[in-house]
């Protein structure tokens, strides 16, 4: 049986990414996502810029509201280049330019409800 809640708070949830690492992800609307489509085709109209570069950092700006390693909340949890990678715009950014499995991990639990439901579900009790 089809079951929807319909809420006009935003969901978000501490997601394992990998083994030690957990990202805070906001489930992404549908009136989010088409804004975020809308701007980054305008955007990329202004700039030149590929227009799904533009929506995948668009979108993880949206989504990706923190990092942690999942057992010292005081790490980020996330490496580059052999130093920690703060939390912070610039970095989510990079991460969703430069990381596939970031960059998928993060379209993949943001904008489809079953999976960030079983998602949380399953990881965060």
């Amino acid at each position: 049986m089809a079951k929807f809640n319909f809420s006009d708070t935003d969901k978000s949830r501490w997601i394992q990414f990998d083994v030690d690492t957990e990202v805070n992800i906001k489930l992404i609307t549908k009136r989010e996502l088409r804004e975020i489509s809308k701007r980054s085709a305008k955007h990329a109209k202004l700039t030149g810029e590929d227009e799904a570069d533009v929506a995948d950092r668009l979108l993880g700006r949206a989504a990706v509201l923190g990092w942690r390693n999942k057992d010292d909340h005081n790490h980020p949890g996330i490496i580059v280049n052999d130093q920690p990678c703060e939390y912070n715009q610039s970095n989510i950014d990079l991460l969703m330019a430069k990381s596939l499995k970031f960059s998928r991990f993060v379209n993949q639990t943001c904008i489809d409800e079953d999976e960030f439901d079983r998602e949380t579900d399953t990881k965060n009790g």
